[in-house]
């Protein structure tokens, strides 16, 4: 799957102000208004994604909604990443399951490895896509509530 990237202009003024903050600051303000933007897209993302309609043995309803997950990180250049992804099973976790009772990995009804699936189709299913949308829909308002709690947080730090 392609990056995705949203990229705000026009705002000079809180550039300045944000530069001449430390970079302490700068940082802890960046990862927090990017985090909150990214929260908004996670969110739409668990509301889009397709649920069972009846239980199976070998899946368990809302495994995938609860793998949802979104991280913040900054990047040794400066540039604050935040990323909405499907967390994957942890290894000891698929490899506890296989060793119990000898079925394998696909039968873990805890394991949300077939995301792809469900986001990209297959040749016998047709996708029923629920990351692009949540990215395509919430990406204005993503923006938006950036851009408020940038703003937000130089005043606050500001007015120190």
């Amino acid at each position: 799957m392609g990056n995705l990237t949203v990229k705000i202009t026009g705002l000079k003024e809180l550039g300045k102000a944000m530069n001449s903050l430390e970079r302490k600051v700068k940082n802890r303000i960046a990862v927090k208004v990017m985090r909150k933007g990214g929260t908004i897209i996670r969110e739409q993302a668990r509301a889009n994604v397709p649920t069972l309609k009846r239980q199976v043995p070998h899946r368990k309803r809302g495994t995938l909604r609860k793998a949802i997950s979104s991280s913040t990180k900054m990047d040794k250049n400066g540039t604050v990443r935040t990323t909405i992804f499907v967390r994957q099973l942890k290894t000891s976790k698929i490899i506890e399951f296989k060793g119990s009772n000898g079925k394998s990995g696909a039968y873990n009804p805890n394991d949300p490895f077939y995301w792809r699936f469900v986001e990209f189709g297959t040749s016998k299913m047709p996708a029923k896509p629920f990351l692009r949308p949540a990215f395509s829909s919430k990406k204005k308002q993503a923006a938006r509530e950036i851009i408020t709690t940038l703003r937000d947080e130089i005043n606050r730090e500001g007015r120190k």
